[in-house]
């Protein structure tokens, strides 16, 4: 595989928008559990908890130096992987929302889409050269398929599960990705 030495910029735009992405949908991950929080005060102060991590994040990535010991060594075509690969998780989630909402087991869809979006994060991981994407992928899945297992128990402890899983992993990742870059 063919690969160049990515410029400085690229490699300080790449830290902030995966710490922002990270940030982001680990607000969405979290949401997305949260309805096992019922619509009172926990729902409310959880959510405030979670914005001000993801907020936290964001704000941290220009203020923070990057600790990366190594330049980020990218393939020649890592925009086009990131593409297919964005592309590959939305197919499959559409196609899993469609089967398992046509199939009448919509509880299991909070597991299979944190299965999904885990699986997308382990060939980012050398189209980015952020070796620890692998392992947020793994955490997801291992997330998803406890939010799989948590389906028989409804669709709301299943995205509880999922959800604040997937947040806890999606947050710890992109601290990870701001400590060291």
């Amino acid at each position: 595989m063919e690969t160049f030495t990515a410029p400085p910029r690229l490699h300080r735009d790449m830290r902030r928008n995966g710490v922002t992405i990270c940030a982001f949908f680990g607000l969405g991950w979290f949401i997305g559990g949260a309805g096992a929080l019922g619509d009172g005060p926990a729902y409310w102060i959880g959510l405030a908890l979670a914005a001000a991590v993801s907020i936290a994040l964001v704000v941290l990535v220009p203020r923070i130096e990057s600790g990366r010991d190594r330049p980020r060594e990218l393939p020649k075509d890592w925009a086009k992987r990131y593409g297919i690969w964005i592309g590959f998780e939305v197919v499959l989630i559409v196609a899993a929302v469609l089967v398992l909402r046509a199939l009448d087991l919509a509880d299991f869809l909070p597991g299979t889409i944190a299965v999904i979006v885990g699986a997308h994060f382990i060939p980012l991981a050398p189209a980015f050269d952020e070796p620890k994407y692998r392992w947020t992928g793994y955490a997801m899945i291992a997330a998803g398929a406890a939010g799989v297992a948590a389906g028989t128990g409804g669709v709301v402890l299943a995205g509880a599960v999922a959800g604040f899983g997937c947040a806890a992993v999606l947050w710890a990742t992109g601290a990870a990705v701001l400590k060291r870059g």
